[in-house]
């Protein structure tokens, strides 16, 4: 049966606009005019015999059509430039947009971004930090490292880090509390409190003393300021443990109990469904569920899922 293609670059026109948001934007990646795009869309449009994008003022939206097409079509032109990538022996540079919170970049990321630059010097990451929503709609990121694991639609959610919880706090405020001996000891103590999920009752619970978990205590935006007031000799931080492993190891900070809270997913790896081919995602995706496994070598609790050994 013959094939029924579109004409290439109305295709090509399409797409760009589709996966950056923007006719401005699809314009200035392929060296074109905005006008340009916009004569190239219709042309699909109408070999297509239905509309791609809603258009408005200033805005131009996917449709429902246009959306499954981008879904089917986004990966082949992937696999199209990866593979014409290979045959020419193009290493394909660019840049690598990530967000993820402040606290994974400091404490994560950053100490292995060396390793990450010798496996793939043709990637160049531009970081960010934030807190959720996981949301891809302005085209501005290409990953977000999502806290937990709930489901994003049209969103890869691919779970890689888990950890438990568990008291920490400097040596200097451990010696000046001889007295801390026992968990309802804590209630008379300044704990150290994370305004996005703040799991002490969670962990008095785990104590078998849920009774005596105070509800006061100053309050911190993300983990990153909580862990640095830890550090500093306020208080006692909940601290997601596997996180904290090179300081607790280092003697930065004292695990004050044995007792942890469950073992939560607290990060995934978040890509949009329509661009699981694309090749730096891929190359991204790869280095951190190795690095992952690297760390399950020495650590306990971190979160192997299936997808990391495939």
């Amino acid at each position: 049966m013959k094939r029924k293609l579109p004409p290439f670059p109305a295709l090509r026109a399409f797409e760009a606009a589709a996966r950056l948001g923007s006719f401005k934007a699809a314009a200035d990646e392929l060296c074109v005019s905005p006008s340009a795009i916009s004569h190239q869309v219709r042309l699909l449009e109408t070999y297509l015999g239905r509309p791609m994008f809603s258009r408005g003022p200033q805005v131009v939206r996917l449709t429902q059509a246009g959306q499954r097409y981008l879904s089917r079509i986004g990966p082949l032109l992937d696999d199209i430039d990866a593979s014409t990538r290979e045959i020419t022996g193009d290493a394909a540079r660019g840049q690598l947009r990530l967000k993820m919170t402040e606290w994974f970049a400091k404490r994560w990321l950053i100490p292995r971004l060396p390793r990450f630059m010798s496996v793939c010097p043709e990637i160049d990451l531009k970081i960010e930090t934030g807190l959720p929503p996981t949301d891809f709609r302005n085209g501005a990121l290409d990953v977000i490292i999502h806290w937990g694991d709930a489901p994003v639609e049209g969103v890869v959610i691919e779970p890689f880090f888990a950890s438990t919880r568990t008291p920490v706090c400097s040596p200097a405020y451990r010696a000046a509390h001889p007295e801390l001996r026992a968990p309802t000891d804590l209630a008379d103590h300044v704990l150290l409190r994370d305004e996005t999920d703040d799991g002490w009752a969670e962990w008095f619970a785990a104590a078998d003393c849920a009774e005596a978990c105070p509800e006061h205590g100053p309050v911190f935006s993300h983990c990153e300021l909580s862990t640095a007031a830890a550090l500093s000799g306020t208080g006692v931080e909940l601290a997601y443990r596997e996180l904290l492993i090179d300081l607790i190891r280092g003697g930065e900070l004292v695990q004050i109990f044995d007792i942890v809270s469950p073992v939560r997913t607290i990060y995934s790896l978040a890509y949009e469904a329509h661009r699981a081919t694309d090749m730096h995602i891929r190359m991204f995706r790869s280095w951190l569920f190795k690095e992952i496994l690297l760390d399950a070598a020495t650590q306990d609790n971190v979160l192997m899922p299936l997808t990391a050994a495939q």
